[in-house]
């Protein structure tokens, strides 16, 4: 799917007008109209602003097929669901989920994801310990950490552990999606 298309779809679907979307964008409606038709393509800078508008990344404006796959490590089941059906609703491939360590460590042996979600606490593991697991393997997974620990100590050795983004609990669908989309670029 094209810009255009993809311009197009997105405004039917939240029930917005050229018109309306052209006002919100700050251009004409013959802008929008081109866009839609491909004859042009908006630039980058306003291509962040329609798929902020549409609540978007800007890879699923851009129509991307390629998504990363992933695996959920987190010892709360509806933390690995609500995940999971978050990022599949996107395009992207779970690879798995874990409860603990001895489950992700055996997706290691099979398949290795693009993305890990990693929770600090995961009952008596810790999975600090388990990001230098991964980090030792020099596996090119690259790790989120998804916690509720927002102590400085704790950002600060996930950091220097190798994580490559630090995401608090409670987090939101916005912040997981550009979070994700930065690391799969």
């Amino acid at each position: 799917m094209n810009i255009g298309t993809q311009i197009q779809t997105l405004r039917r679907e939240h029930n917005v007008t050229q018109e309306t979307l052209a006002a919100e964008m700050g251009v004409t409606v013959g802008a929008v109209s081109k866009w839609e038709n491909s004859a042009t393509m908006p630039d980058i800078l306003m291509l962040c602003s329609l798929a902020d508008y549409f609540q978007v990344t800007t890879a699923k404006l851009l129509g991307r097929t390629h998504k990363c796959s992933f695996v959920i490590c987190d010892d709360a089941a509806f933390i690995r669901d609500t995940l999971k059906k978050l990022l599949e609703k996107e395009g992207y491939t779970c690879a798995g989920l874990a409860a603990g360590g001895t489950q992700l460590r055996s997706f290691w042996d099979k398949n290795i994801p693009d993305i890990l979600f990693l929770d600090i606490h995961l009952g008596s593991e810790n999975g600090l310990e388990l990001l230098q697991e991964v980090k030792c393997r020099n596996l090119p997974t690259k790790v989120i950490i998804v916690t509720a620990d927002h102590s400085e100590e704790c950002i600060q050795s996930a950091i220097s552990y190798g994580a490559n983004a630090y995401v608090t609990k409670p987090f939101t669908e916005k912040h997981i999606l550009h979070t994700l989309e930065t690391l799969c670029l």
